[in-house]
């Protein structure tokens, strides 16, 4: 083989390997619209099983360490932790709370996202007359390797009284 030979198949390999390279990456790439459109799934199915006054399917959508702050006085840790201090919304004749997701991103890795949105609390106060809080949502997806996608943080920010 001559020293021209040698270039040639010396670049043909490296061309190969490129290629075989780039495939792999291809084969790799995240769709992130349809990540977003399922954390959007996961987050409107979350409220609806607070709708629907169903524990346990609220509960099959936070991760084992969630953590949630906003509401509470201090951030409620863990599962068991959020199931008590969100009860009342599952007892019959509770408040409710309802919530819409308004836009939802998926960072470059695929596997962790958030949505945020908008939400309302209705319940009766301690003199029997109905009160109503809105505000904002956050909550934060990190995706499973079952393919489903788990609430680890959430928090809200209430709108101020007029």
């Amino acid at each position: 083989m001559t020293s021209a030979h040698v270039r040639v198949a010396i670049v043909a390999t490296l061309v190969c390997i490129a290629r075989c390279l780039t495939r792999g990456v291809e084969a790799q790439t995240i769709d992130l619209k349809a990540a977003e459109a399922a954390i959007t799934r996961a987050d409107e199915a979350f409220c609806q099983a607070v709708t629907d006054r169903r524990l346990d399917h609220f509960l099959a959508f936070l991760a084992d360490d969630a953590t949630f702050s906003g509401g509470a006085p201090q951030q409620l840790r863990g599962r068991d932790a959020v199931a008590k201090a969100w009860a009342p919304y599952f007892a019959e004749g509770g408040p409710t709370l309802v919530w819409k997701p308004v836009s939802a991103k998926v960072l470059v890795g695929g596997d962790l996202g958030y949505t945020v949105g908008t939400y309302a609390r209705h319940a009766i106060g301690p003199d029997g007359k109905p009160v109503t809080g809105r505000g904002n949502y956050l909550t934060v997806w990190k995706k499973q390797t079952d393919g489903s996608w788990k609430a680890v943080f959430d928090t809200g920010s209430a709108e101020p009284e007029r």
